[in-house]
């Protein structure tokens, strides 16, 4: 058993207890509760440690992460939240970490958007060999979530997340690069992707959005802020939730990432990959965060005589349609949506591992949801 300070930059949080595989057990004081992560500190203070913990998993690699157990096996470490532990809980999404107790450390000297960092964990989930080189946890590798490989890299002294794709079509990458074409044509802030190719394989490129003054605040705990009434569905009760943080033009935001995901058939907008971005030193919400992570979307995961059809969605409804009957105004730039269908076929078109005949179905859904799409905005 470890203690640790939680911090928030350099404002403590919360002296708290780990587990020797990384998992906090036990708070032992409370500092600062208002610069807490959001959703976390309630009155009801007997759970507090629950939250904490239930936030700090989500920050570490997930045991779905493809190649995690062969690193774990490999280095012969206990768990994925060892991991983070040992890279104090340092991330690039936001500005909290772990101060070891006694220790006189400042986020200064010790963050990853000013400082440099190690490479060898991201690496390792790309290497080909069997091979056992040195590795050095101090990296926002072991804070990063989601099942896709992905890895922090330094291009030109700026920082950006690379990630590959499934095997064996691995088209993850080029739906990123795909939407971030589509969503511009439709004006709707996004996070940019290139495609790059190392070692024989695709990867997307996408810049941090984060700074050293932001944070990246997930919906799933501005969902959680408030307690959802038996009236409320689960977009009211969001919406409810975002308005009582202040959050500002929250509505338009969601219907035009409704409007881009029944287009794309985005089948994994769960909670944790979209959200908000708040000031660190302020406290006060500034704004949505630029749409991101796409890839598992224009039927990616589907046979070639599947593409077209309706995939389960989320998060709001069961349905891409139902999200869609969700969208009261028009909130994209509709001159463009007859482009979209070819500028998701241009970009496939240039992945080997995916014949002409999946690239033409999938153009060819797309066609059909912009006529859909194009329809529906038509009588509003």
């Amino acid at each position: 058993m470890d203690k640790y300070i939680i911090m928030n930059k350099n404002i403590p949080l919360a002296k708290v207890m780990l587990s020797d595989a990384g998992y906090i057990t036990e708070v032992l004081q409370i500092y600062n509760p208002e610069a807490f992560p959001v959703g976390i500190f309630r009155d009801d203070l007997r759970k507090l440690a629950d939250r904490l913990n239930q936030w700090w998993r989500s920050r570490i690699i997930p045991a779905s992460r493809d190649g995690l157990r062969y690193i774990l096996h490999l280095y012969d470490i206990e768990s994925p939240a060892v991991l983070s532990k040992r890279s104090l809980g340092l991330s690039l999404s936001d500005q909290y970490w772990l101060q070891p107790v006694g220790s006189e450390l400042l986020w200064e000297n010790v963050n990853f958007f000013t400082n440099d960092f190690s490479k060898e964990l991201g690496e390792a989930f790309f290497q080909k060999d069997s091979s056992r080189p040195a590795i050095n946890p101090f990296t926002p590798d072991a804070s990063s979530n989601g099942w896709l490989k992905k890895k922090w890299v330094k291009i030109n002294g700026l920082t950006y997340l690379a990630k590959g794709g499934s095997v064996p079509l691995l088209q993850q990458p080029y739906n990123e690069a795909a939407a971030a074409k589509v969503l511009a044509a439709l004006r709707i802030k996004h996070v940019p992707y290139e495609l790059i190719v190392e070692d024989n394989r695709p990867l997307c490129l996408c810049p941090n959005f984060i700074t050293v003054d932001t944070e990246f605040v997930p919906a799933y705990f501005v969902k959680e802020i408030l307690p959802r009434s038996n009236n409320d569905s689960a977009y009211s009760h969001f919406l409810r939730c975002c308005d009582y943080l202040g959050i500002p033009d929250v509505k338009i935001y969601l219907q035009q990432m409704l409007c881009a995901d029944y287009l794309l058939e985005n089948s994994d907008r769960h909670y944790g990959n979209f959200g908000f971005i708040r000031d660190v030193n302020s406290l006060k919400f500034i704004g949505a965060a630029p749409l991101f992570d796409n890839g598992t979307s224009l039927w990616c995961e589907s046979l070639n005589s599947e593409i077209g059809t309706a995939l389960p969605a989320m998060p709001f409804k069961e349905t891409q349609s139902k999200q869609l009957a969700l969208v009261k105004v028009c909130c994209i730039n509709t001159e463009s949506l007859d482009e979209c269908a070819a500028l998701v076929q241009d970009t496939l078109s240039t992945s080997p591992y995916l014949d002409r005949e999946r690239i033409m179905r999938v153009s060819e859904a797309v066609g059909n949801r912009v006529r859909g799409l194009k329809n529906y905005l038509s009588k509003l």
